[in-house]
């Protein structure tokens, strides 16, 4: 059991990102079957899928900066020693850390100016949709956190024995 809770705990974003993709394939699917054998669709679909759409984009991005797999241009950085690339790497972790941050303070911003606002079929609030912006950047920054306190230690002990904190 506690095995099974730590595999989920590290695949959290990828199970929860693969289940808002799930909802998104599935709905579209009834959809067109809806339309094409029973010639009708139901008016609400587009507007779920698009939502659940969303929130796995959002979710499936945190799932990759957790796991390093965004598309980083490294090609300076190998110029460098190994000691100043885990410096570089730092300041990095660093810069992400306060961008992953403020993006997630503007997204809360946005959702307290919007929150009167509904969505036009299902009339449910539109905070809902983009809460997936806070929690998409907010594990980020989460993210970006536990890199920093990682580099950090591998800086003061100046090697590269300790294991990611995401894996």
């Amino acid at each position: 059991m506690g095995a099974l809770l730590i595999r989920l705990y590290k695949n959290f974003e990828v199970i929860l990102s693969a289940c808002f993709l799930s909802i998104t394939v599935g709905v579209v699917i009834l959809n067109v079957i809806l339309r094409y054998v029973f010639d009708g669709g139901l008016f609400w679909i587009e507007e779920v899928a698009t939502t659940a759409f969303l929130w796995s984009v959002f979710i499936g991005s945190a799932a990759a900066y957790k796991r390093k797999m965004h598309i980083g241009i490294d090609l300076i950085t190998k110029l460098f020693p190994e000691r100043v690339r885990e410096v570089i790497s730092s300041v990095i972790n660093l810069l992400m850390a306060v961008i992953n941050g403020y993006v997630c303070y503007l997204s809360i911003l946005m959702i307290n100016a919007n929150k009167l606002k509904r969505t036009p079929v299902l009339d449910v609030p539109a905070m809902y949709i983009n809460l997936a912006i806070t929690v998409g950047f907010g594990l980020m920054t989460i993210h970006s956190i536990q890199f920093l306190i990682t580099e950090g230690i591998l800086l003061v002990r100046g090697r590269r024995d300790l294991p990611r904190m995401s894996s």
